[in-house]
């Protein structure tokens, strides 16, 4: 059969080139049971992705982590100095995912590995760079914007991300109770001005079935709230917490649940989260993606074209690209503006828009979000505007009069 592109009239060669390109893919998804390491290989299939294993036998330890990964003395250092704030916790599932093809992926383990770069502290960081406190709405409610309130209700996770922007309160122990998380509903519910309500934390998936359900009946039954949207990284970092038929009969009773993920690098992707991404679209969920702009983790834009090409695939939509927020200990993320605009630059044009996230800035002290998008316009004469499109040619456009 022949395969070769047919000619098309009209194109330049620029043009030409820019089509020919070779798309950056997911090749094969790889499944973190078949990565697992040696401590873990007589563990059954039934056991690994059973969400009560997974849990208990979280990563807390640098011994525990020194048996799959050998750590460096700065790992080692990190891990027992964030012993008692912000500790080491990941688990089996994405440790395993460190693991790939005989080698150790740098992305994985920047992301979950303290380091002692997290102990430096800058002036311009802060540690509460989403301005909570500040904007603390009713109890453990926060409203930084006029139609949404977002309700923080836990500080547990799968995993303790070192980029983490609430790092100061996770891992903590005087995390919200139960009632104090529904009368802070009860006052969002007191208010008609509130259209949008995002569960948060931590990870609202490290709630109870039983207690998520009490929270969205009565959200649900609100009948100003329009969006009830849930924030977890559990599709990435602890996908067997999906397999709960209770958890998926509840999603589906009170779809739609907008709910948001996170995966920030291709070694993240797996089998078991391709699972747990069909089952919550099963069940009436609609999926998006909250990447993070991460230094020495994905700050190439190959890495966000084939990310994007897999979540689409996989019924995910790529909705936001955040520069690293200025939260104390995450300095070694950061990178400069201009990254990201070279990857939204790379991203126009490979993809369809539906696989461009918003390249967002979420400023400090809770001031809200700004979108951020390469300057395409060129040059204005009369009326007349050059813009540089995606391959790079500039064309010129009659603007309105």
């Amino acid at each position: 059969m022949d395969t070769v592109a047919k000619p098309q009239s009209g194109i330049g060669p620029q043009e030409r080139a820019a089509l020919d390109r070779t798309p950056a893919v997911i090749e094969r998804t790889p499944s973190s049971y078949a990565s697992r390491p040696e401590i873990w290989k007589n563990i059954p299939p039934s056991a690994w992705n059973d969400f009560q294993w997974q849990w208990q036998n979280r990563i807390l330890t640098a011994d525990a982590m020194n048996k799959i990964v050998p750590l460096t003395t700065d790992e080692s250092n990190a891990i027992r100095h964030f012993e008692s704030s912000f500790s080491l916790c990941v688990s089996p599932h994405y440790a395993a995912l460190m693991l790939q093809n005989g080698c150790v992926s740098e992305p994985i383990r920047r992301q979950c590995i303290p380091s002692m770069a997290e102990t430096v502290s800058f002036q311009s960081l802060l540690s509460d760079p989403l301005g909570e406190s500040r904007h603390l709405y009713e109890g453990c409610a926060t409203r930084r914007y006029p139609d949404r309130a977002l309700i923080y209700t836990t500080h547990e996770c799968a995993m303790r991300c070192r980029h983490c922007t609430r790092r100061s309160k996770v891992g903590e122990l005087n995390a919200p109770d139960f009632q104090e998380i529904m009368r802070s509903i009860d006052a969002v519910c007191q208010n008609p001005n509130i259209r949008d309500v995002l569960l948060s934390g931590g990870d609202a998936l490290t709630l109870p079935t039983p207690a998520l359900a009490r929270m969205i009946e009565r959200l649900r039954a609100c009948p100003h709230i329009d969006v009830i949207r849930v924030c977890t990284r559990m599709p990435c970092t602890l996908p067997q917490r999906i397999h709960d038929p209770a958890l998926l009969n509840l999603f589906d009773r009170f779809a739609p649940i907008y709910l948001n993920t996170q995966f920030n690098h291709p070694d993240e992707v797996s089998i078991e989260s391709e699972h747990a991404l069909k089952q919550l679209r099963k069940a009436g969920c609609i999926l998006g993606n909250q990447s993070v702009l991460l230094n020495g983790v994905n700050t190439s834009p190959l890495a966000h074209e084939a990310l994007s090409r897999w979540l689409l695939k996989n019924g995910c939509r790529p909705y936001y690209l955040f520069l690293c927020d200025v939260a104390q200990g995450t300095h070694h993320f950061r990178t400069p503006i201009q990254t990201g605009l070279d990857i939204m630059t790379h991203l126009r044009g490979r993809l369809s828009g539906l696989g461009i996230p918003h390249f967002v800035v979420d400023l400090p002290d809770g001031m809200g979000k700004v979108d951020l998008a390469p300057h395409r316009m060129t040059q204005t004469d009369n009326h007349c505007v050059t813009f540089k499109n995606w391959f790079g040619a500039s064309v010129p456009y009659l603007d309105g009069i």
